[in-house]
């Protein structure tokens, strides 16, 4: 697997030398590791999955994994996004069980539990550019449009951002916390930034995924009646996949290669049917 190269933004290198000067070198350090683990999970089922990683950026308040969107598979879109809170909850689960064995090392792991206990809960928040927001556009975009299902999530970015702008006043009148400007600053990013609603790259499945070792052909066949999404179980690291699409009398009126199937998500949802896509193929 080709190494994931790490890039430093130079303000993150100021916010690291301000936490530690101000004390907060260990509970710093901890959540370093933990971001750290969270995006090297989605890099590393990324990766898996035959998609293009540019490179994993440190940034003040976290780490961003840099990835362009191009034939994003909903399927793959939900695995990568929840491989960073799964290990998260994962290594919370582990570390809760080792106190048991030796409740000793509790004085040095409880940070490290915390910490990635709050980076899964808080990524699972189905708001941009966040992995719950991520799962939901996924999710939407197997019933309605690219274009449709940005704007709704857009929608539920907008409200969580005012839910919590009233928790941070609500916080004045007790003890002011500044983590929900924070939280709300990532959200409206979401909203702002077109891109962050859209950034894995897939490597073109025709070829590249697959250079350097022989597969073999796989054919299927399927009815003109059923929608795209039917065909992407069948697509796998160790075969190429050609799809011939049958009319009502199971006469062949259009064959996809793996490549084309996979560009056809540029234009249409997932549950667009193959009917209505031949037809447009035929027309261009």
């Amino acid at each position: 697997m080709e190494k994931i190269k790490v890039k430093i933004h130079p303000t993150f290198i100021v916010f690291a030398c301000l936490l530690i000067y101000f004390g907060q070198s260990i509970l710093f350090f901890n959540y370093l590791i933990v971001m750290f683990v969270h995006e090297f999970a989605h890099a590393f089922v990324a990766k898996r999955l035959g998609y293009n990683i540019k490179n994993i950026k440190l940034i003040p308040f976290g780490i961003s994994l840099n990835m362009n969107a191009d034939n994003l598979m909903p399927k793959d879109e939900i695995k990568i996004a929840l491989a960073g809170p799964i290990v998260n909850l994962f290594l919370s689960l582990v570390t809760i069980s080792i106190w048991w064995l030796f409740p000793e090392s509790y004085n040095y792991s409880y940070i490290f539990c915390y910490a990635n206990f709050v980076t899964a809960i808080f990524n699972l928040i189905p708001a941009f550019p966040l992995d719950g927001g991520r799962v939901l556009l996924s999710l939407l975009k197997q019933k309605y449009s690219l274009k449709n299902s940005i704007k709704f999530c857009k929608i539920i970015n907008v409200v969580i951002s005012v839910l919590l702008l009233f928790l941070f006043f609500w916080s004045c009148f007790i003890s002011i916390n500044f983590t929900y400007l924070f939280v709300i600053f990532c959200v409206l990013s979401g909203v702002l930034d077109n891109n962050k609603m859209q950034n894995y790259t897939l490597i073109n499945y025709g070829v590249l995924k697959k250079i350097g070792r022989v597969v073999k052909l796989k054919q299927i066949v399927i009815s003109q009646n059923e929608p795209l999404y039917r065909v992407c179980k069948y697509i796998d690291n160790f075969s190429y996949l050609s799809i011939s699409v049958l009319n009502e009398d199971k006469n062949i009126i259009f064959v996809f290669t793996e490549s084309d199937f996979l560009k056809l998500f540029e234009k249409y949802n997932a549950s667009t049917p193959f009917k209505y896509v031949v037809k447009m193929q035929k027309y261009a």
